[in-house]
């Protein structure tokens, strides 16, 4: 969310604290690769403990459509059709970027999105949904991978788990050299390795001697990989917006690589810590819970938030006439942006998503919790 608004407020950067604030938040790209290492994580958890149940599929399809469908749908509605029809209205067509072809509706509705931003770029899709090439992935991998880890030894996913990670490296070399950078970010063949990355962790948690393995290896790679990322991002200046708009050959191919080690390096290390270490106490306050509980749509709804404030009028430059302070522009911005994204996030986890939820409970889409012999979660 940094990043996104970060890209809409940035002001002239004439100072150092701005400078630095715009090196940091032009950094946020990288919460997509920790997203993609957690849900390989908890995913593969899931399809673990279910492995055993008659109603394998149902209850892991089931569980993930009342979760991912009812939100993902109603974002499109209200954007495809809501809208357009409310500024028709109005007679403001062209006060929101609302013009989507008929191909590119067409993709949003089948979560094929990714693909075609891929080949065409991200300019093919109005602003406020670009981001949903993420999501196109997410469920993409929901389609594949409950079949490979229904039918394979937990050994061989993991084999398969690395072989993915180095096909994703290799698949993003192959769209860079076929001039293809976009693609490299946004086609799921591209970026298994992230979530074979977090595939990997839940498969060594439920085996006391991969565990100790991987916890080895986790603390050996998590600052290098760091490290890299840095220097990476450091000697690649024209990379300001991400992986996914450089034309650098490292930072669209290496750097996500890298991402996916870093996260799942760190996973594997918060897993095994004590309940009363700092770290722990941090990572499950209810600061990081609260956000944890509306993600799913604040990650949907704040790039169309920010669009619109932004067609309104309010950005960095006109707040700057207000605080008469760059960098206070900018933070106001974010403010504004984080404010307004938690209230529609908030009033639709209670008004909307949270009805839909209730259908987990229906005895047909129980399940088992994970168990993780890594610590004690």
């Amino acid at each position: 969310m940094m990043f996104h608004f970060w890209a809409v407020g940035t002001a002239r950067l004439s100072y150092p604290l701005e400078r630095a604030y715009s090196s940091i938040a032009g950094m946020g790209w990288i919460g997509v690769d920790l997203f993609f290492v957690l849900s390989g994580f908890l995913i593969t958890g899931i399809l673990l403990d279910l492995r055993r149940n008659p109603d394998y599929f149902r209850i892991f399809y089931g569980r993930r459509t009342v979760r991912i469908f009812p939100l993902y749908y109603a974002a499109l509605t209200v954007f495809f059709l809501v809208v357009p029809m409310l500024l028709t209205h109005l007679h403001h067509q062209r006060a929101f970027d609302v013009e989507t072809g008929t191909a590119g509706k067409l993709f949003a509705w089948t979560y094929l999105l990714n693909w075609y931003e891929g080949l065409k770029g991200f300019q093919i899709i109005p602003h406020p949904l670009q981001h949903f090439w993420s999501l196109a992935i997410e469920e993409q991998f929901y389609l594949v991978w409950p079949f490979l880890v229904l039918k394979l030894a937990r050994r061989r996913l993991i084999q398969v788990c690395f072989g993915l990670m180095a096909l994703g490296l290799f698949m993003r070399a192959v769209m860079y050299w076929i001039h293809l950078p976009i693609a490299a970010y946004t086609w799921t063949i591209c970026r298994a390795d992230p979530l074979a990355a977090g595939a990997i962790v839940a498969l060594a948690a439920r085996d006391p001697g991969d565990w100790k393995i991987l916890s080895n290896w986790a603390r050996r790679l998590a600052l290098p990989a760091f490290c890299a990322i840095v220097l990476l991002r450091v000697f690649s200046p024209n990379c300001t917006d991400g992986p996914g708009a450089s034309p650098d050959f490292a930072m669209g191919t290496i750097e996500l690589t890298l991402a996916g080690i870093l996260f799942s390096s760190c996973l594997a290390l918060a897993i095994q810590l004590r309940r009363e270490h700092p770290a722990s106490r941090l990572l499950g306050s209810s600061f990081l819970r609260f956000f944890g509980k509306y993600s799913y749509c604040l990650y949907v709804c704040h790039v169309p938030i920010i669009t619109f404030l932004a067609k309104a009028g309010l950005n960095s430059n006109r707040l700057l006439r207000l605080t008469h302070n760059e960098f206070l522009a900018i933070l106001a911005i974010n403010a504004i942006g984080f404010a307004a994204s938690i209230a529609v996030a908030f009033a639709s986890w209670h008004l909307y998503e949270k009805q839909w939820l209730k259908l987990k409970n229906l005895p047909m889409l129980h399940r088992t919790e994970p168990l993780m012999v890594g610590g004690t979660a």
